[in-house]
């Protein structure tokens, strides 16, 4: 069946959000599909949420509501995209709507419980399971996602539109140097101390071999800022970071180290690629998936491994220069254009 231009409704949630992955995998998605032509969208945004730029540069209604929070997507969206198709890129939904396609990024909450709070994990397996038999499309970001979701939320994977992610949000951005008293040679990491990121034993190894680190990512996490401290003295930590700084940390580094146990997709070693940054990443999850052919990997579990295979690209430039090389290659199979058109793709929309 194929959707009405008109009817492209968009959950615009993400706008009074913290930007965070999800946030920008719901602002990229949007974004995209607003460029390709093939459908209008209308953009409901909660009350107080401000409407990014870009917004103004394609033909995108917006609508802002009286109310913000639970009330603007469980009651407000609902009625105001009666019969007509919603779009949530962000998350949670609207239960009481059928005609909608909701994305779940992965299955972290239910494989990585100890993560989260008991609240937080049995909230998103309701919402999740119902809004899975409910929701007339989902979305998800990877092909292992699909699979995980599949077995714990018992929904057919085949139900779901894989859409990835993109590296190409930082494509045009300029680099700046941090503010930073940087060695000459540092390895960087990007990640939280979250359990699935699994960064401590990793960092410490690396750091413990005479190897310097940057981490980005840990500072301003207020989940994690009593834990920050057992890597002082193993790792440099910035402060919040620019995307411009964070390009200039890629481009510079000696290599990024991405030890994470748990990932649905896995963005930074993409966005490493993209920029002509050597990857070493674990082999769990959907790390292969993402980086493909261009990256080397470990066990996350044995520190051991990922210092050998630090000392043996250190010990040839051929090496690295081939793994940027096809890194690059890879990174450039995914762009949110192709994502955006496989989800229209998957609505009918021609």
């Amino acid at each position: 069946m194929t959707v009405p231009l008109d009817e492209l409704h968009v959950n615009g949630k993400w706008l009074a959000q913290k930007l965070t992955g999800t946030q920008r995998y719901a602002s990229e998605m949007v974004r995209a599909i607003a460029a390709s032509g093939r459908a209008r969208l209308v953009l409901h945004v909660p009350r107080g949420a401000d409407v990014p730029g870009w917004v103004a540069h394609h033909e995108v209604d917006v609508k802002v509501a009286p109310v913000a929070g639970v009330l603007f997507e469980q009651i407000y969206l609902p009625a105001a995209t009666a019969r007509r198709m919603l779009l949530n890129f962000a998350g949670p939904a609207p239960l009481l709507k059928r005609k909608q396609l909701v994305t779940m990024h992965d299955a972290t909450p239910f494989r990585y419980p100890e993560t989260f709070t008991k609240r937080f994990v049995a909230f998103y397996y309701v919402m999740y399971s119902v809004l899975g038999r409910l929701a007339r499309h989902l979305v998800t970001v990877s092909h292992f996602s699909a699979g995980e979701l599949e077995e714990v939320l018992h929904i057919p994977r085949e139900r779901f539109i894989v859409a990835e992610c993109s590296a190409n949000t930082l494509a045009g951005v300029s680099e700046t140097r941090p503010d930073l008293a940087l060695p000459e040679r540092f390895y960087l990491v990007v990640g939280t101390l979250a359990v699935n990121k699994n960064l401590r034993r990793p960092i410490m190894s690396v750091a413990d071999s005479g190897r310097d680190v940057v981490v980005v990512g840990l500072a301003g996490d207020q989940q994690v800022y009593s834990a920050t401290g057992s890597l002082a003295g193993h790792a440099i930590i910035p402060g919040w970071l620019s995307d411009s700084e964070l390009v200039w940390l890629y481009r510079n580094a000696v290599a990024l180290i991405f030890p994470s146990k748990y990932e649905g997709f896995g963005l930074p070693p993409l966005e490493a690629q993209m920029l002509g940054c050597v990857v070493v990443s674990s082999d769990a999850a959907a790390l292969p998936e993402v980086c493909g052919d261009g990256a080397v990997y470990f066990d996350p579990d044995d520190p051991a491994a990922l210092i050998a295979e630090l000392a043996e690209l250190e010990g040839s430039d051929v090496a690295a220069d081939e793994l940027r090389r096809r890194g690059a290659k890879n990174a450039a199979r995914f762009s949110w254009a192709s994502s955006a058109d496989k989800v229209l793709n998957g609505l009918g929309v021609r």
